[in-house]
């Protein structure tokens, strides 16, 4: 993907995790299970490939592999009551035309308790399966990005996503027999949603939104680029 732009910030604090940074380009990130209830997670993401999935062996687990030391990310994670929250952010900017920058991240989430989940990302190539994630909430922010966001799983719960696609191309994968709205504002952009039909004003719904208990409900904001929702049987 040919880099337009890159900034991201940081400077959070770090506290009550564990992360553990080797001279190696490969940094091991791992915030150890509690006895929250639930997770709030931000993930930051300025420049590179970003991988996320479910399984992790703590609420959140990963590696980041940079050549730059400077774009290590910050984590931090503190509990309130029953609430964990988790943020992993990364430092310093990249400025455009540095193609030998490296900068690959992939985090695995938990399964085991429910999540709000909030991705930031600059410029980026994306792999977000979340589907094996017990989504509470979604907010994705993707910048200038090429991005694949899996969201096929077997919801039990109904939940919110907010998803605002700046420039670039994305596919999102949602399943046939769960509900699922999709209210999308688009600018200069190809929208492929089959099995959907269009209620006006940028609704669209699939079949199995009339009489489904469980709905997934989107909003989706595109800029630039080609949109495409897939249904998964």
């Amino acid at each position: 993907m040919t880099v337009i732009i890159g900034s991201i910030l940081g400077g959070i604090g770090v506290w009550g995790y564990n992360v553990f940074f080797s001279r190696e380009s490969v940094n091991d990130i791992l915030i150890e299970k509690d006895d929250v209830k639930s997770l709030n997670a931000s993930i930051h993401f300025g420049y590179g490939d970003l991988s996320i999935a479910d399984g992790a062996d703590g609420w959140i687990n990963g590696t980041i592999d940079t050549n730059k030391e400077k774009l290590k990310p910050t984590v931090s994670y503190k509990t309130k009551g029953t609430v964990g929250t988790a943020v992993i952010k990364q430092k310093g900017k990249i400025l455009a035309g540095l193609g030998n920058v490296r900068n690959d991240w992939e985090l695995e989430l938990t399964n085991e308790i429910p999540v709000n989940l909030d991705i930031e990302m600059g410029v980026s190539d994306s792999s977000l399966d979340l589907s094996g994630i017990r989504l509470k909430e979604l907010s994705i922010d993707a910048g200038v990005s090429d991005a694949t966001i899996d969201l096929s799983g077997d919801w039990k719960d109904s939940f919110n996503a907010d998803i605002d696609l700046g420039v670039g191309d994305a596919t999102i994968l949602v399943p046939a027999d769960t509900g699922v709205k999709l209210n999308v504002s688009k600018g200069i952009t190809d929208l492929e949603a089959k099995g959907f039909t269009s209620n006006g004003k940028g609704i669209y719904v699939n079949d199995a939104y009339a009489h489904s208990d469980v709905v997934i409900d989107m909003k989706i904001d595109v800029g630039v680029g080609d949109l495409k929702i897939v249904l998964v049987e």
